[in-house]
């Protein structure tokens, strides 16, 4: 603004970047160039300052396109899912493939993140983990085979076959992460679904025959429509325990695996005797680190966090024969609270599968060893100590260390608890004694659908696991076809 028009017209160049870093609001691109005088800008400071802002503009252009923009609608959506983690991915992959009329056009994903299941594969990279639990018939896209075909025609069917090569785990084909994450990109291309993610997070729903949602994006508030809406918003808030202090937390000294990254120091403390918690302390053992769990139990093996009953869709019961007694028994349960203290029971916190536990890679080995010390106990109290923290235990043994990693697990409150809490104040919507939705079958909850934890009192205690995520998908597909008729 401060160079004069000969000089600007001597660097067309210039003259363009800044125009398109204004255009884009580049404020920092626009002060290169205002900074400068025609007396003292030179050819390469000219040419420097439109780098700077082309540069940049690209940057803003690349960002804004990795998500579908929100120009004002005309006319409401077909399908909102609020939530791009494995449970919204897959239930608009089901959406696209068996309802007809559901197309990228009139579907969204609306997730905070800066790409679908960002959460997912950040949280099991972070925790180290190798093979999912669950078995191959368990992915993010409709045919159950889909993921073993996948493999086949990606890795070979040498890979497919028990063996060393094999991308599946020897028990119950437990897929390998690597696989499933690259079968779950495939499945977001095939199905265009990044052209359906808008980037942001929904803070306010009006339900209704077409519901209204507001959504806080980067660059300012959007308002969305739409006729069918489903909440797929994961497994809630991180659980801490009551002993942790909030400044441990501010400083990194305390983190959860849920929330941050897992990184350690030379002496970790882990919290948990899950799946998660076996999983952190085998990878900083290995990496040569100290380590320390604490959990009040012994090892407690079992091969899935429920029994394989309550995984089961319908359409592989119709396929198998197989009768899912569980599932049926709880859905002849009219007491929401005994579905959730049928939950409480059936669902298995804190095990680990034999894969884990066992063998040379096993934790149990790792104990044996040394690599890793387990403390049957309870952490009674914490307190900062310079760079680290000391742990007193309920043995009265204290601990001091550089990092504690918290593998505890989500909290008892429902997902999304202030969305919901809002929703149920502007609507006829009700919660059960446990502040969870009560859904019909089709789980449809009013005027909105739900999945994942906020489904659990109608699916039972898989309903946040990727099975959970297909019993989700079959029952709103269900709903969704029978209100076309």
């Amino acid at each position: 603004e401060r160079c004069c028009n000969t000089t600007l017209v001597a660097y067309p160049t210039a003259l363009v970047a800044l125009v398109v870093a204004r255009a884009t609001r580049q404020s920092a691109a626009r002060c290169v160039i205002a900074g400068w005088t025609a007396g003292n800008m030179t050819a390469a400071a000219l040419r420097a300052a439109a780098l700077v802002c082309t540069l940049q503009t690209c940057v803003a252009l690349s960002a804004r396109a990795a998500c579908r923009p929100c120009a004002p609608q005309a006319e409401p959506l077909k399908w909102i899912i609020v939530g791009g983690g494995p449970h919204g991915v897959h239930i608009a992959t089901a959406l696209l493939q068996q309802v007809p009329g559901v197309t990228t056009d009139n579907l969204r994903i609306v997730d905070d993140n800066p790409e679908l299941l960002h959460a997912w594969k950040t949280r099991t990279r972070d925790v180290g983990m190798s093979h999912l639990r669950s078995s191959a018939s368990n992915h993010l896209d409709v045919r159950e085979d889909a993921l073993k075909k996948y493999a086949a025609e990606t890795c070979g069917k040498d890979c497919c076959r028990p063996g060393k090569k094999s991308v599946f785990a020897a028990d119950y084909m437990r897929p390998r992460l690597d696989l499933f994450n690259d079968h779950c990109d495939d499945v977001v291309k095939r199905h265009k679904l990044r052209e359906s993610h808008i980037r942001g997070m929904v803070s306010d729903i009006v339900p209704g025959a077409i519901t209204s949602l507001r959504v806080r994006r980067t660059d300012g508030l959007v308002d969305l429509r739409a006729e069918n809406v489903v909440l797929a918003l994961g497994g809630g808030a991180p659980a801490y325990p009551e002993w942790v202090c909030q400044t441990a937390v501010s400083r990194g000294l305390i983190r959860h695996v849920f929330e941050t990254s897992s990184e350690g120091g030379d002496s970790v403390a882990i919290i948990g005797g899950g799946i998660s918690a076996a999983h952190l302390a085998l990878r900083h053992s290995r990496a040569g680190a100290k380590v320390h769990m604490v959990f009040r139990h012994d090892m407690r093996e079992q091969s899935f966090d429920c029994h394989q009953d309550w995984m089961m869709t319908r359409d592989a019961s119709a396929r198998t024969g197989f009768i899912p007694e569980r599932q049926l028994a709880f859905a002849g349960v009219e007491s929401f609270d005994e579905r959730r203290d049928i939950i409480r029971r059936e669902r298995l916190a804190g095990t680990m599968p034999a894969s884990v536990s066992r063998g040379r890679n096993g934790l149990r080995y790792a104990i044996e060893k040394g690599a890793v010390r387990h403390h049957k106990a309870d952490v009674e109290q914490m307190v900062l100590d310079g760079d680290g923290v000391s742990l007193t235990l309920t043995t009265g043994a204290e601990i001091h260390v550089d990092r504690v990693l918290l593998a505890t697990g989500f909290s008892k409150k429902p997902p999304g608890a202030g969305l919901v809490e809002r929703m149920v104040r502007k609507s006829d919507l009700e919660l059960c004694s446990c502040g969870y939705p009560a859904p019909d079958k089709y789980l449809r909850w009013g005027d909105v659908y739900v999945a994942g934890a906020l489904a659990e009192l109608e699916l039972g205690p898989s309903a946040r696991n990727i099975a959970g995520a297909r019993l989700a998908a079959e029952r709103i597909v269900e709903g969704a076809l029978l209100r076309r008729v």
